[in-house]
């Protein structure tokens, strides 16, 4: 997301929030497609309930 300035960091973990991280990664090989530059490994982990007991 940061390097195609796609959203900032808020927007990311709101996007994680409401879509999950394939969405991102859709999001990111879209830009890739578009700017033509080769598809990378892509790895997003999204925590939640770490405050739970």
């Amino acid at each position: 997301m940061d390097r195609f300035r796609l959203a900032d960091w808020p927007t990311v973990i709101a996007l994680l929030a409401s879509s999950g991280p394939a969405d991102i990664v859709r999001r990111v090989r879209q830009a890739e497609a578009r700017h033509a530059v080769a598809a990378d490994d892509a790895t997003i982990t999204h925590c939640t309930g770490l405050g739970a007991a």
